[in-house]
């Protein structure tokens, strides 16, 4: 580090060039005395020349008077070139304590510590007087590692019984958050004096340790030391933070009792606990008994008020105040938070209002929580205008705005004004990165969110544990899974919101897997589980229905204390049924002491996946009776069971309560559940005459709904019509080009399915692919359409063989409608006996004891040719089959099947 040119070549006034040798006794003594009185730089340079021409200055006491009262004028450039000017045999330790405490008190902490390596370099030993500003600028710094050196130097050199430097020792490591290290020291002390004890105190109380700041108070009182003001002062916040009234009146007794009640200090931490405790009668009379009031005071008895919701007490108090004194902008802050936190636009206007006339200074701080309370009350013109008349604005002005935009849902306007800021200059912080990143998440918008992500690292904030989440939550979201697990598996430290984005991630993204790998390994690291990692997970035991995955994550609720959260309990219930155990659905359901619509909706929802319609209807009584208001959702939810459950009446009924009753208007939803009721009870005509009565235009999901049905049907003209309705239609969503194939299929009309194919090609869209997985002794196995390359292949397309031969003794016949390409006989005969849910099917009979039931899982919609021969199947091999396809649940039974063949 380079230092300024010595002050020795600066000229010597020529009225000090000769001084007569008999003076300098009386120059000594008196230019001592007049060092320690100087309080102006432009007193000392005369005095300084004097020094420099009698030579005192080369004496070690007058160099370390000059380097301290330079220190005390803040001037380092003096006191370095005073410490350079002075020869090296002169540079005893005293000289360089003084310099390095020098340096610590003008907060030049590196500099502090390079001295104290450069005075061990020259082979100085350091004494007492050393260690504390050393320790002093290594807390100041955070540098721990260079303390902990230091502690050894004192260890080594025999300095640990000393007082001073334990006390330091505890202050640095309290400072720095070591608090056991702090311990250490304190407990290894031979002797203690008040400010060891107020140390460990203050420290413990800074860092939130309450119950530990309040024990130390304790054995401070046990050993009969009598705290002081600094006592009384620290261990205040610790017994608000616990809450202990009791404690709290027994400090304010000894306060009182030993004289120290009225000190500033001690008085405002007694009413700021008494604030705490939410006793603002006992805050109010020390308040009251206060000879001289402060600033401090005043804000901490306001404050008090408005969290206790007392808002007219505390304006009283402001206008109390405003005659004696004009509020602080700390407590005009104060107020606008709160203004803030009760999304109070009427105060928070007024004080605006207050600011302007009585001409308050543009404090950044005071007008960030004008743009925060604006924000949070819906006035993001006022927001804008405050920003933009604003002097001075730092990161939380632009983040308190863009979050303003964020929350509001103005996606564009928050990205606008990120993309102002970047030209602006100003410098993006972790909060709004992290602010923005989210709306990246919101938009979708991962090129921007990729862009935000390299600035972070620009900005060192790689190691950011908010950025970092924001991140995972946003490749995730945009479907770039492989970056969101890169970034978490970068990350240094996970939190529980860490884990539960990933996790959560993985479920999204469709790699169930992953997700439970990475549920285990959360639990595995100790990491606790909240509600949210409970319903990212819950999803992928739904979708796999994983009766094993389930249960083990219902344990973990149960475990934590999560079974009465009722967001918890309305995902149980929905993987539950989901799993093929409606039981068990019904029985979370019961013990649920609290019941939402949601809930409700859940167990109508998992009525109608199994068919049972009229359960469904008296869940749906019962919730009316219960007092709570259906949304359209749970209609959704009670058509969607009658059309399943063969309610046709009912379903109409309902669909006109909902607007007659409910006031709900019908969404294209509601009217496509009305479609597919109509439709399954084969009234296409009808269903038909319904579209083209709504108020509304029909979707693709409308008409979707009348083709499905017209193809189950065989109703092949209206069908043609309807897929050539549907195809100008111009949608993105690849099922619907792909039921319209298949009806051209059916009929045998290659060239139209050459067509509708190619739109899809055209469109570059997607199909899915149709697959079935079976849960074999806690291993989940997948199949897809005419897999070769599976476990026992051979053995499965032979009993699929034998069955084939069996079920068409039964008089099953193969269904080549169901065939959706245009290949020969015998390929038509492979390609339908291998459809996934078949394979399935074979392998779970291969699998497990006679008797066993089996249950199938498909993602899509099981094929007419296959929902045959499973009904087949089942009466041959005397199972029950339970099938879970797109639609709901079949169960097949000795030949029949739960849906009665319409699903």
């Amino acid at each position: 580090m380079g230092h300024p040119k010595s002050l020795l070549s600066s000229p010597i006034p020529p009225e000090h060039q000769k001084i007569s040798t008999q003076t300098l006794f009386s120059l000594s003594s008196s230019l001592s005395r007049t060092l320690l009185s100087i309080k102006n730089p432009k007193t000392l340079a005369p005095i300084h020349s004097l020094l420099l021409t009698s030579g005192l200055a080369r004496s070690a006491f007058f160099t370390a008077k000059l380097i301290t009262k330079y220190s005390e004028l803040g001037n380092s450039a003096a006191f370095f070139s005073v410490f350079l000017s002075t020869p090296t045999s002169k540079h005893n330790v005293f000289l360089w304590n003084t310099l390095i405490r020098s340096c610590t008190q003008n907060f030049l902490f590196e500099e502090a510590l390079d001295k104290y390596d450069e005075m061990g370099g020259m082979r100085l030993a350091p004494d007492a007087f050393t260690f504390p500003p050393v320790l002093s600028a290594c807390a100041g710094l955070g540098a721990i590692e260079f303390g902990r050196k230091v502690h050894r130097d004192v260890r080594e050199m025999g300095f640990g019984p000393d007082l001073y430097i334990s006390n330091s020792l505890i202050n640095m490591y309290t400072r720095l958050g070591s608090l056991i290290e702090a311990r250490e020291v304190f407990d290894g002390m031979p002797v203690r004096d008040l400010v060891s004890w107020n140390s460990l105190i203050s420290g413990y109380s800074a860092n939130g340790e309450w119950e530990e700041a309040l024990e130390t108070y304790r054995e401070l009182r046990v050993a009969g030391d009598v705290p002081d003001c600094f006592t009384v002062e620290s261990v205040m916040p610790a017994i608000g933070g616990l809450g202990d009234v009791v404690e709290g009146k027994i400090v304010h007794g000894i306060a009182n009792k030993i004289g120290i009640e009225k000190d500033k200090l001690v008085s405002n931490g007694i009413i700021a606990m008494y604030c705490r405790f939410g006793n603002l009668d006992d805050a109010y009379r020390v308040f009251d008994t206060k000879v001289v009031r402060d600033l401090v005071s005043w804000n901490i008895m306001i404050d008090g008020y408005f969290q206790v919701g007392s808002v007219d007490r505390a304006l009283e108090l402001i206008r109390k105040m405003a005659i004696g004194s004009k509020p602080d902008l700390v407590l005009i802050t104060i107020v606008l938070r709160v203004c803030y936190e009760r999304e109070d636009l009427r105060i928070g206007r007024s004080i605006h209002g207050f600011m302007l006339r009585n001409q308050y200074e543009w404090d950044t701080a005071a007008y960030n929580m004008l743009i925060l309370m604006y924000s949070k009350c819906g006035k993001l013109d006022m927001s804008r205008e405050v920003f933009d008349r604003m002097v001075v604005r730092d990161s939380v002005s632009w983040n308190s705005l863009i979050n303003g935009y964020v929350s509001r849902k103005n996606f564009n306007e928050g990205v606008r004004l990120f993309k102002s800021m970047k030209e602006s200059g100003d410098q993006l912080d972790s909060v709004t990165v992290t602010a923005l990143i989210s709306v990246c998440s919101q938009l979708l918008d991962s090129s921007q969110g990729q862009g935000l992500h390299s600035d972070a690292i620009k900005r060192g904030l790689k190691a950011n544990l908010f950025v970092s989440n924001a991140l995972v939550g946003m490749y995730s979201k945009c479907d770039l899974l492989e970056d969101a697990l890169k970034v978490f598996d970068e990350m240094e430290v996970h939190d529980s919101v860490s884990w539960t984005s990933i996790i959560s991630g993985c479920v999204q993204n469709g790699n169930y897997k992953q997700g439970f790998k990475l549920l285990t390994e959360m639990k595995l690291k100790g990491n606790k589980m909240d509600e949210a990692t409970m319903l990212s997970i819950l999803p992928a035991c739904s979708f796999l229905a994983s009766k094993r995955q389930g249960r083990e994550v219902h344990g973990c609720i149960l475990k934590v204390g999560l079974e009465h959260d009722v967001p918890i309990g309305n995902a149980l219930i929905e993987m539950y049924s989901k799993c093929g155990i409606l039981n068990y659905a019904e029985r979370v359901f019961e013990t649920m002491d609290i019941k939402d619509v949601v809930t409700w909706t859940a167990l109508i929802s998992a009525y109608g996946m199994y068919g049972q319609g009229e359960k469904a209807l008296r869940a749906f009584r019962s919730m009316e009776e219960t007092g709570i208001i259906p949304d359209h959702i749970v209609f959704v939810a009670l058509m969607y069971a009658c059309s399943h459950g063969g309610l046709l009446e009912e379903g109409k009924l309902y669909f006109k309560r909902m607007e007659e009753d409910y006031k709900i208007v019908p969404r294209i939803e509601h009217y496509a559940c009305m479609v597919d009721l109509l439709s399954r009870h084969g009234q296409l005509v009808e269903a038909e005459n319904f579209i083209l009565s709504m108020p509304i235009e029909a979707d693709a999901s409308i008409w979707g709904a009348l083709l499905s049905s017209c193809r189950v049907s065989g109703e092949t003209q209206m069908a043609e019509r309807i897929a050539e309705k549907i195809m100008t239609l111009n949608w993105e969503n690849p099922g619907y080009y792909v039921l319209v194939s298949n009806v051209y299929a059916s009929m045998g009309k290659w060239n139209m399915v050459g067509n509708v194919r190619k739109v899809i090609k055209d469109k570059k869209l997607k199909k899915d692919p149709g697959y079935s997985w079976i849960e074999i002794r806690n291993k989940v196995y997948v199949f897809g359409t005419g897999d070769q390359l599976v476990e026992q292949s051979s053995e499965m397309h032979q009993l699929l063989e034998k069955l084939d031969n069996l079920m068409a003794k039964e008089g099953y016949i193969l269904n080549k409608k169901f065939v959706l390409q245009d290949v020969e006989e015998d390929d038509k005969r492979y390609m339908l006996c291998t459809h996934s849910e078949r394979l399935a099917i074979a392998f779970g009979l291969l699998n497990t004891k006679p008797g066993t039931p089996l249950q199938i899982m498909k993602n899509l919609r099981v094929c007419g040719d296959c929902h045959t021969a499973t009904k087949y199947i089942s009466k041959i091999v005397q199972r029950e089959l339970l099938v879970r396809d797109a639609n709901r649940f079949h169960l097949f039974k000795d030949g029949s099947c739960s849906c009665g063949d319409y699903w």
